[in-house]
């Protein structure tokens, strides 16, 4: 009977978007127009989806209370009906609660059939495994509740004496907007296809089960689009929240994956063999980790299971880490990531830290001597490990960009050669063999083979230059200035003084990842960056040019206690002369970003910094923003406004809560990353070693290949039989003059299947099939008379080309990357292929900005400022 109610329920849903006049909800119908003068919303839950959940999760595989599967149905049907009276009411589902109810109906589905199936241990393990995004509330707008204040109407908050309210009292005109006034039912739709994207993005890493490559790029994408949508539009903070945590979780895994020696351009079943047939024990491991991690998100039972079984096999069955244990493996991962001289600087830094917070100073007050004492606890040794997690987390929170710009250049290369044939320069050089005889300047023809022969025949020969043009992508560099909040806020408020960790965590791995590009990159490419630490001081800047002076550095950054009180807009403005300072020593400097990390909220006023950056010249200044543990209205809006101008730059906001999850390590779960080596393997030989792992395993590694090489040919011949299909219809439907149609359905995963192969014409051709080659003319711009259908294309080519442009890999890449995302966008934004192209044929104008912009994004040719 369950089973039928799910399968009815599914119905209903796929009829909120599919078939929406088949809605039946008469009593609803008669109260519409007074439930649409009340402003009627949605009343949508996940307790008791989620209690479930939590049940399946628990220790010891306990059977599950039927009445907690009977609640979760229950619930889910609640949620269908309230949809339902929203569609009849306002005459539409917005797209984002019609997505979610989705993803909230296959969360039920698996965990009901985990929860029947007691015995099946591997579907407890996939539904236990489901992330809470999954049935995390919508993307969506908040709009604000009657009487609500806004931000303008509100009273400055912090504004010193004799300092200028107007920054504080300033908010976003585009947030304004969205909150003053409703939107309309288009733009609605427009804005709800974008912020689809980003749960689409994290859809398609679930499904990536091979590279970790692409994962991670599918994941940054994702995270990118977040930050952009957070920082333009007021979005519900639960929704933005729990996504930000599990990216930050994820991307901080991938790293820590690929530290303890896995390959992210590999697959990862090639890499479990490989490491197998060298004897890699901790490499082995990690493959295993990872493959079990991709496979439990993909929801694939056979796969999870077999992987299950091989960590069984090596000793690391279920379970997290012990905290003690995850803590020792956070330490190693942070020395595997930034290397051991980097360790080694952190530890001397608070050994040194330790000393001298540890005797008093001359004249010592009570509140001096309680701040003394706050810093010690905060410097102990057994605190240590929270830096070292905090380092492993960061990159996977905070995305600050790289150091290094792509930009497309044309590089014009003069080579110079000897020829034969006249040119107007003219040398004589010695004559080489009887072919250049003819060319020879001969005084004595009896002696001209003797003078060959001796080498003292001289021939004509002319200078050609030749000139050859390439373009490439070439890394150019960024001035990076971090500016550190110092103040005693930072030790004393929040919570476990996280905030100074965390805040100097980011810079800690920003050093450290410049140890290593200093060691691997290339030398003719400069690579600096500068940091100072503020109070109501501005402290003195530290340029960092070379690999010691980086680990130095770090030494240096745990090694100093500060305190004081706060003056962002000053540090703000000394920090800009930095720059301009740098563009003379580097006059290839792309660009420049200012990361400003503080806890404060101060008034800065926009037209102040803007007037400074002015002064530095032709340089783009970007000045990012992470607040930690407190917002910073002054500095957010500063931030959308640079972003709305197009500019790179971030705002990050990171509550105490979780800045105390990023320390304690919390946002790390699942199986623990290493696995020590048996006491003797260090003597062992390579065979013997992968000898003793094959004895261990007993031919799991090899189940996996064979699982995976069966799921292969099983997905080519559904493929084969879907365009038989295909085939079959259209010559059907060319029979009875019924015109041919293209669907959208499969085209991301063909897409992927020829970029995989390389096969470079057939994607190229699908590519161009979707999105045509703009014609160089045509009215740039245009925006009168577009029609809804081609406002909806330019927002999903416009969301196209922001994603696939930061995506690395080749150009068969990222088309393949494009097609996919326009398959997962074209249904949110409610159009068919055949309006998709009907679009592309009558209003090719309209849209042909977005469409270079993706052609651009996609080749790479998009430039970077």
């Amino acid at each position: 009977m369950r089973d039928e109610e799910l399968s009815s329920l599914g119905e209903r849903i796929e009829q909120l978007t599919a078939r929406p006049h088949d809605v039946r909800a008469p009593l609803v119908r008669i109260a519409r127009p007074l439930l649409r003068a009340l402003g009627y919303r949605p009343a949508l839950r996940t307790a008791r989806v989620t209690a479930l959940l939590d049940a399946l999760r628990a220790p010891g595989g306990k059977p599950v209370p039927e009445v907690l599967l009977t609640g979760a149905v229950r619930e889910l049907e609640d949620n269908v009906i309230a949809l339902e009276r929203t569609l009849v009411v306002h005459g539409r589902v917005p797209l984002a609660h019609a997505a979610w109810v989705r993803r909230l109906y296959e969360v039920t589905v698996r965990a009901a059939r985990a929860a029947r199936d007691q015995k099946n241990e591997a579907a407890r393990r996939v539904a236990a495994a489901i992330d809470p995004v999954r049935i995390a509330p919508p993307l969506a707008i908040t709009p604000r509740t009657p009487g609500e204040t806004s931000e303008k109407d509100k009273p400055s908050k912090k504004a010193g004496k004799g300092e200028p309210v107007a920054a504080a009292e300033e908010t976003s005109e585009a947030t304004e907007s969205f909150l003053e006034k409703p939107l309309s039912p288009e733009e609605e739709r427009l804005v709800e296809v974008e912020l689809l994207a980003i749960d689409h993005l994290l859809d398609a890493a679930r499904g990536e089960t091979e590279f970790l490559s692409r994962k991670r790029r599918l994941l940054e994408a994702a995270r990118k689009l977040l930050l952009d949508a957070s920082a333009a539009l007021p979005l519900g903070k639960d929704g933005v929240e729990v996504r930000r945590r599990h990216l930050a979780m994820e991307i901080a895994r991938i790293d820590r994956l690929e530290a303890a020696g896995l390959s992210a351009h590999r697959g990862l079943l090639h890499q479990a063999k490989d490491a197998l047939a060298r004897g890699e024990r901790q490499r082995l491991h990690a493959a295993l980790v990872a493959l079990d991690g991709v496979s439990l998100a993909a929801g694939d039972e056979a796969l999870s299971a077999a992987t299950c079984r091989a960590r069984q096999k090596l000793g690391e069955g279920e379970g997290e880490d012990p905290e003690a244990d995850k803590l020792r493996s956070l330490r190693r991962s942070s020395e595997e990531m930034f290397g051991g001289a980097a360790m080694a600087a952190i530890a001397e830094g608070y050994v040194k830290a330790r000393r001298s917070q540890a005797k008093p100073s001359k004249g010592e007050n009570d509140e001096d001597k309680k701040y003394r004492l706050l810093a010690l606890q905060w410097l102990a040794p057994e605190n240590e490990a929270e830096t070292h997690a905090a380092l492993c987390a960061i990159d996977g929170t905070v995305d600050v960009g790289v150091p290094l710009a792509p930009v497309r250049v044309t590089e014009v290369e003069t080579r110079v050669r000897l020829v034969r044939h006249p040119t107007p320069d003219l040398l004589l050089m010695p004559a080489r063999d009887v072919m250049d005889i003819p060319h020879a300047v001969i005084e004595d023809p009896r002696t001209v083979l003797l003078a060959l022969a001796e080498g003292r025949l001289l021939a004509r020969r002319y200078v050609e230059q030749e000139v050859r043009k390439r373009t490439r992508t070439r890394l150019v560099g960024e001035a990076r200035i971090y500016v550190l909040d110092g103040s005693s806020s930072m030790l004393e408020d929040g919570k476990k003084g996280a905030r100074a960790r965390v805040r100097d965590a980011i810079l800690l791995a920003e050093l450290g990842m410049l140890v290593k590009r200093f060691a691997e990159g290339d030398r003719s490419t400069r690579l600096t960056l500068h940091y100072r630490y503020f109070t109501k001081k501005i402290g003195p800047i530290t340029r960092i040019g070379k690999g010691k002076e980086a680990i130095a550095a770090m030494a240096d950054v745990v090694g100093t206690v500060r305190k004081g009180g706060t003056d962002i807009e000053n540090a703000l403005l000394s920090s800009f002369e930095q720059i301009r300072a740098a563009k003379d020593e580097d006059p290839d400097l792309a660009r420049a970003q200012i990361v400003l990390v503080t806890d404060g909220d101060a008034v800065v006023r926009e037209d102040v910094i803007q007037a400074a950056r002015e002064k530095v010249g032709d340089v783009p200044i970007a000045v990012s923003v992470v607040a930690l543990g407190e917002e910073n209205e002054a500095l957010r809006e500063l931030v959308a406004r640079q972003r709305a101008r197009g500019e790179r730059a971030f705002y990050h906001f990171l509550d105490d809560d979780a800045l105390v999850e990023i320390c304690e390590g919390k946002l790390f779960t699942g199986p623990k990353i290493h696995v020590e080596g048996l006491p003797d393997e260090e003597n062992l030989s390579v065979e013997a070693r992968a000898s003793r792992l094959r004895a261990e395993l007993g031919g799991l590694v090899d189940e996996l290949g064979a699982l995976a090489e069966k799921r292969s040919i099983a997905a080519i011949e559904a493929m084969a039989a879907e365009a038989d299909a295909s085939a079959e219809a259209a010559r059907a439907e060319a029979a009875l003059g019924v015109p041919a149609d293209t669907a959208a359905k499969g085209e991301g995963s063909k897409a992927l299947r020829e970029a995989v192969e390389k096969d470079r014409r057939a994607l190229e051709s699908r590519f161009l099939r979707w999105f045509p080659a703009p014609s160089a003319s045509g009215s740039q711009n245009a925006t009168t008379g577009r029609s809804s259908d081609s406002e909806a294309v330019i927002v999903v080519l416009s969301t196209i080309a922001e994603v696939v442009a930061d995506f690395g890999g080749s150009d068969l890449s990222r088309r393949a990357e494009a097609i996919d995302l326009l398959e997962r966008l074209l249904p949110d934004a409610m159009l068919t292929p055949a309006r998709w192209f009907a679009v592309m044929r009558d209003e090719t104008v309209a849209v042909a900005d977005a469409m270079r912009a993706v052609h651009a994004a996609v080749t790479g040719s998009r430039s970077v400022i």
